[in-house]
């Protein structure tokens, strides 16, 4: 069974696309959205990303952390981004309704 508070393998190969693209949302554009707040093992918030779906967001949350220039660049090293997740890695989700408008 799949963790609905990690991203899959697709997830993130849909992040890099995304990055690569442009096609990622400027949360101070679009300000209803998911936000996820990515912790490493340790439990030291390490990276986050704001996305359409949950997914979307875990996914940019974890390229934050591996490839940080990623989206100002639209360019992701080949390899640089792992696609599975190691145990320990915390992703906190927080969902459109209770994003600020601020």
């Amino acid at each position: 069974m799949t963790n609905p508070n990690k991203p899959t393998p697709a997830d993130i190969a849909h992040a890099i696309e995304l990055a690569e693209q442009g096609d990622w949302i400027d949360p101070s554009e679009v300000p209803i959205n998911w936000l996820c707040e990515l912790y490493d093992p340790e439990g030291k918030c390490v990276g986050n990303g704001n996305g359409r779906t949950a997914s979307e967001a875990m996914g940019l949350a974890w390229l934050h952390v591996h490839a940080p220039d990623a989206l100002t660049d639209a360019y992701v090293k080949s390899g640089s981004v792992p696609l599975e997740i190691l145990d320990g890695w915390r992703f906190e989700l927080t969902p459109p309704w209770q994003s600020k408008r601020d």
